[in-house]
């Protein structure tokens, strides 16, 4: 069989690990300096992490993880492949374009060698490269994402009413979750003139201007200084928001809807009590719920915003446009990652004690008794492969896995977050980690971070959750 003819093509020379490179210019969108990269749990071995490039989530390719007869990369260098599955390769050092001949063929191998300027150089064919780092991936997911579909079109079948639990003076309370947009460290907010005791002041959030109100002042409760677990609620009223200062944010508590009961106007007499609509039973606990239009009307909002900065405010309390997932954001080492804040049913602090189950996979932590029930508990860390915090009050996120319910651990819960549509991405099939967990990737502004959605239905696959379903069976029966 004749030789293939050689074939005249530009390319963009590197070098990854002390070894010298080449790709298609073509295929070459941008070179930019390395992004911050969000690593993926259980993701290929190649696969570096993703990162935010312009808007846009990019899986990064580690080469030095691909390529024979390379070192350690330093990976001061992104070189971006555009295409129908865009990719950037992390390398050390970008050389130059340059017009070379390639030899023909080799259609199926992962290199052809180039004569160039600098010397030998190794032309990358794409095309082997991703199918070496990633083969299967996109099949994989696609089937996963089918299977998902077809979990979640079952309706719960008892309609289960949502709070955001927070802290008052030592006191429990709540307030519908549908009215939170988020949850946000407490800054000291500035103080605007002529406010009564109950407004703080305004604190800035997304460069817009949110009137805080005191939690202890509206239940005429004795003021307390900010502590470090001190949270601001930001609640929509209207289409105004303001900011209710708690002294902690408890987590997500659900329960059935005959389980509220309204308060009596009869006890509703002092000024504090009057904002309390409802209480929630929960087990044998019983909590207050504190709607946020019992806080301040809309118009009170929108005149104190006006004095305090001088100018109109409908650009500034306006609900942002788009808003279609609201997150819990928690911490498992150096990483943040998201949990949709409809599929979880509490957060609790990690006991000190946990009932270890004999015989357990290594990230089966043990059983706790939470609300009657016995609940296997998950250790992310251990099941991400993340580093476990040191010297830290873990966190347990309570979710209802169809007919199971499984306590996650997690180092921290950082904040809710509202994210609007143009800040959720579908993950690419080429950063698909676990196939189906990690269904949508988020950005986050103030660093230009991604941060990765898991689907807690997917964080056991079903022998696992057979598993755990059984460690709860004999717990309970032992």
């Amino acid at each position: 069989m004749a030789a293939a003819a050689a074939r005249q093509t530009r390319v963009l020379t590197f070098a990854v690990g002390g070894r010298d490179f080449a790709v298609e210019a073509a295929a070459v969108t941008e070179v930019a300096p390395t992004p911050p990269v969000t690593r993926v749990p259980q993701s290929p071995a190649a696969l570096k992490g993703v990162a935010n490039m312009r808007g846009r989530v990019l899986p990064i390719l580690a080469l030095d993880r691909v390529l024979d007869d390379v070192g350690p990369s330093r990976g001061g260098r992104i070189i971006v492949l555009g295409g129908d599955q865009p990719l950037g390769l992390m390398v050390d050092r970008v050389g130059a374009m340059r017009q070379v001949e390639a030899p023909g063929g080799g259609e199926h191998s992962l290199a052809e060698l180039l004569d160039t300027e600098e010397g030998p150089t190794r032309l990358l064919r794409l095309s082997s490269l991703i199918a070496r780092a990633f083969g299967g991936v996109g099949a994989r997911r696609s089937d996963a994402r089918r299977a998902a579909r077809a979990v979640t079109t079952a309706a719960a079948e008892v309609e289960q009413l949502a709070f955001l639990e927070f802290r008052l003076g030592g006191q429990a309370y709540a307030t519908p979750l549908d009215q939170v947009r988020a949850v946000i460290a407490a800054p000291e907010p500035q103080a605007l003139p002529g406010a009564d005791a109950a407004m703080l002041g305004v604190v800035s959030v997304r460069d817009r201007l949110l009137p805080v109100v005191s939690g202890a002042a509206v239940l005429g409760l004795p003021a307390q200084p900010l502590q470090k677990r001190s949270r601001i609620l930001v609640l929509a009223i209207g289409e105004a928001e303001a900011g209710l200062l708690v002294d902690e944010v408890r987590g997500v508590l659900r329960a059935p809807a005959d389980r509220l009961v309204t308060v009596p106007p009869l006890l509703n007499r002092a000024a504090g009590e009057a904002k309390i609509e409802s209480i929630v039973r929960a087990g044998d606990l019983l909590v207050s719920v504190l709607p946020a239009k019992r806080l301040l009307d809309e118009a009170t909002i929108r005149g104190l915003l006006a004095e305090g900065a001088g100018r109109g405010t409908e650009a500034e309390v306006q609900q942002g446009e788009g808003v279609v997932q609201r997150v819990l954001l928690f911490r498992l080492g150096d990483e943040i990652y998201g949990m949709p804040i409809e599929q979880v049913d509490s957060v609790l602090q990690a006991p000190a004690n946990i009932t270890r189950v004999p015989k357990a996979p290594a990230f089966v932590a043990g059983v706790i008794h939470h609300r009657g029930r016995i609940v296997p508990l998950v250790d992310q860390a251990v099941r991400f492969g993340a580093q476990i915090a040191a010297g830290e009050r873990r966190r347990v996120i309570i979710a209802t896995l169809d007919d199971v319910t499984v306590g996650f651990i997690v180092d921290a819960i950082e904040q809710i977050v509202a994210f609007p549509e143009t800040q959720l991405q579908p993950t690419p099939e080429l950063a698909a980690g676990d196939p189906s967990v990690f269904d949508r990737v988020a950005s986050v502004e103030h660093d230009g971070r991604l941060v990765l959605l898991v689907d807690p239905r997917q964080l056991l696959d079903q022998a696992e959750r057979d598993l755990v379903r059984s460690l709860a069976e004999t717990a309970s029966t032992s």
